[in-house]
């Protein structure tokens, strides 16, 4: 298990993008891939393709366009806070 959390933390941390989808994920809850684009800065088909990255690591989960963290993502996203 910290095999995997540390190779996801690598895998966020990684990419400025990334850290940002987390992040607001964490802070704002459930959003589409257009709000959170839209939120960030960042352009939508870019955080189609990083959610989409996110969902094979088990970060963030999907439903009906709505996006949101996982255990995993959440574990993650709290690391992250720790850091900063």
């Amino acid at each position: 298990m910290a095999e995997d959390f540390d190779s996801n933390m690598g895998f966020i941390m990684g990419n400025k993008h990334r850290e940002r989808v987390v992040q607001v994920l964490g802070s704002k809850g459930k959003l589409s891939a257009e709000k959170v684009a839209k939120i960030e800065h960042i352009p939508a088909p870019s955080v189609k393709k990083i959610l989409g990255d996110m969902v094979e690591h088990g970060l963030v989960s999907e439903n009906d366009g709505v996006w949101c963290l996982t255990e995993a993502g959440q574990e993650i996203e709290r690391e992250m806070k720790k850091r900063a």
